[in-house]
């Protein structure tokens, strides 16, 4: 892995490790005191069908996690997701092979993310079922909140997105940096030659 890939990869392991157990009760019983949580949590969401090939992530919690990663990657790399060239989420689902402690923390966090309504989140129908304007707010809602679980929910989610996004080939090609390239853009010379800032 890349440095930039483990950079990305420890952030979201202090992310959805800081999600710790306690404070995702506390607001999963805020919001089932308050009758907001639906029943069939895990039911696939309608839409494209999750791939057979997951191994960690639920149906749903795939449907969320490529859901949030096209609104967080841009626009360009939104076309790759909805056109299903990338699939961010079966990328996080590999990744999820080697740190299976994050498991359950992001499933957790994915679920609140697509189940949370008003007053926990600006919306009343699941994530998934918002118009991609609606799911921006909900995300910016989440990054910018004044409670300290929310903003680890979308740095999690965030990171596992990014994670999975740029792990594919296709969505590298957005960076504008040769990974791969027999071609690069600079050579070794180049960079040797530059010089330092000071």
């Amino acid at each position: 892995m890349s440095r930039d890939v483990n950079d990305l990869a420890r952030r979201a392991a202090g992310d959805l490790s800081a999600l710790d157990r306690r404070g995702f009760l506390r607001l999963l019983g805020a919001a089932a005191g308050a009758g907001l949580l639906p029943a069939a949590c895990a039911r696939e969401p309608a839409g494209p069908s999750a791939p057979s090939a997951l191994r960690y992530l639920s149906p749903r919690g795939w449907a969320v996690l490529n859901a949030a990663a096209a609104r967080i990657v841009g626009p360009q790399g939104a076309q790759l997701v909805s056109a299903g060239v990338v699939d961010p989420a079966l990328g996080a689902d590999r990744f999820l092979a080697g740190a299976p402690s994050l498991v359950e923390p992001l499933g957790q966090a994915l679920l609140v993310v697509e189940f949370a309504v008003w007053p926990l989140a600006p919306k009343l129908r699941p994530f998934t079922a918002l118009a991609p304007e609606a799911q921006d707010a909900v995300l910016a809602e989440l990054a910018a909140s004044r409670f300290a679980t929310k903003r680890r929910i979308f740095g999690g989610i965030r990171a596992m997105a990014l994670l999975g996004f740029y792990a594919a080939p296709e969505a590298r090609a957005l960076t504008g940096y040769p990974v791969g390239s027999p071609h690069p853009g600079a050579s070794v010379a180049d960079a040797m030659t530059y010089p330092p800032d000071d």
